[in-house]
């Protein structure tokens, strides 16, 4: 059967990751006599695998199945693909996405790439993201220094304390994933909940086994002989210094006295409009990074820690769940963001380092260049704003989607 089917706009295997929200896709016969109906369906290529569903455009209700009928001059006929909810992928290609017509099957394979639960991976997920992530680093030659420094004490302003705190963010985070990304692309940044125990993250095999203390000094974490990330330098410095104020084999991060951390309920009912909820960055997301002593409890130093991006990815995920339950996904509502009259605040202000401009009130400095593109989607840019990443599953406008979903958070708003 002479069919072609382009999946994020491009018939290259590069480009065949999906999450949860539909990717644009589409299908088309060579040139017959007549039209070919056809029917697409999805199924795992392997026990545990991923699948997908379907959209015939991405406001209608997903399907299992999708019967398209392909005009005869070999015209494309557009259909959306998009993770099915709760059948995430555990490995690259394990998800299947079937064409049937006139008796002949094609089979494109794909992956369904989410953000998870770090506590709950299986080891070769959990291996496959530490090998990308010890090649970021590269010994401390790798581009992970670049992230480091993008999070300093000198650049606080453009990334604490007011409204651009969580897009700022989402942007690093996602900067951040493509770069993983491009050494493996069946990885994805996964997060730490820190409101649950999370025995299995803080073990020598995976983000290091990390000494509950009572205060300063902090010691280094230890890891499995090795391990990926025993080699790991940042600032010409190796090692992790990470030590905890709790029990990370039995208590989620409390928070110190006087500062405890919000559950993930508290935190979704801290309030409907965004000014509300983005009080957050106190607690629980500052509450946190100061359940440790070491790196990751200071702005300065917490970014020469790895677990500072999975703890942010929980920030994320936060922010992406409470969209979800509100329905705030649309950038032109001011309950969904709400700026201020500063540089790199305003919805459509440029990200700092990514817009490179190094001249007052920015930093006078811009490390990283330029946000790394993606071959799943055009968004949202190299030069990304507040507003390109607001809307980062597309559910107010398709085009805003930036190509990644996590396993806890839905695309589908009815």
């Amino acid at each position: 059967m002479p069919l072609e089917i382009e999946i994020n706009g491009s018939a290259t295997p590069e480009a065949r990751y999906i999450a949860n929200a539909p990717s644009p896709c589409r299908i088309r016969q060579a040139p017959a006599a007549g039209p070919l109906p056809v029917t697409l369906t999805s199924q795992p290529a392997q026990p545990g695998g991923g699948q997908a569903v379907f959209y015939s455009n991405p406001a209608a209700p997903s399907s299992a199945t999708l019967q398209l009928t392909l005009p005869a001059d070999g015209s494309w006929v557009d259909f959306g693909l998009g993770g099915k909810w709760q059948a995430p992928s555990v490995d690259d290609r394990d998800c299947l996405l079937i064409a049937t017509g006139n008796g002949d099957t094609l089979t494109v394979p794909l992956m369904v790439r989410l953000r998870k639960d770090a506590n709950t991976l299986l080891p070769r997920e959990r291996d496959r993201f530490l090998e990308a992530l010890a090649k970021l680093n590269a010994g401390g030659s790798g581009r992970y220094q670049d992230f480091r420094d993008i999070h300093v004490g000198a650049a606080n302003a453009e990334e604490h304390g007011g409204p651009h705190f969580l897009p700022w963010h989402r942007t690093l985070l996602l900067d951040f994933e493509r770069g993983l990304q491009d050494i493996d692309p069946a990885v994805s940044l996964h997060y730490w909940r820190f409101d649950q125990p999370a025995s299995s993250v803080f073990q020598s095999n995976f983000m290091g086994a990390t000494a509950q203390v009572t205060g300063d000094p902090p010691s280094d974490v230890a890891f499995d002989s090795g391990h990926p990330l025993s080699g790991w330098i940042t600032d010409g410095v190796p090692g992790i210094s990470r030590s905890a104020l709790f029990d990370t084999q039995t208590s989620p991060a409390p928070g110190p006295p006087g500062f405890d951390l919000l559950s993930e309920a508290a935190t979704l009912a801290l309030g409907d409009v965004y000014t509300d909820f983005a009080q957050m960055e106190g607690t629980p997301h500052g509450a946190a990074h100061v359940s440790f002593v070491g790196w990751i409890s200071q702005i300065p130093t917490a970014a020469k820690d790895p677990l500072f991006f999975m703890l942010h990815a929980n920030v994320d995920r936060l922010w992406a769940l409470w969209q979800w339950l509100k329905r705030r996904t649309d950038p032109n509502d001011v309950n969904v963001y709400q700026g201020q009259n500063r540089d790199g605040r305003r919805l459509d202000d440029s990200t700092w380092p990514w817009n490179g401009v190094t001249t007052f009130p920015r930093p006078g400095f811009a490390p990283g260049g330029p946000l790394k593109p993606s071959p799943t989607t055009a968004a949202p840019g190299a030069v990304p704003t507040i507003r390109g990443v607001i809307d980062y599953q597309g559910n107010s406008l398709a085009a805003a989607r930036i190509g990644y979903g996590y396993d806890a958070v839905p695309f589908e708003l009815s």
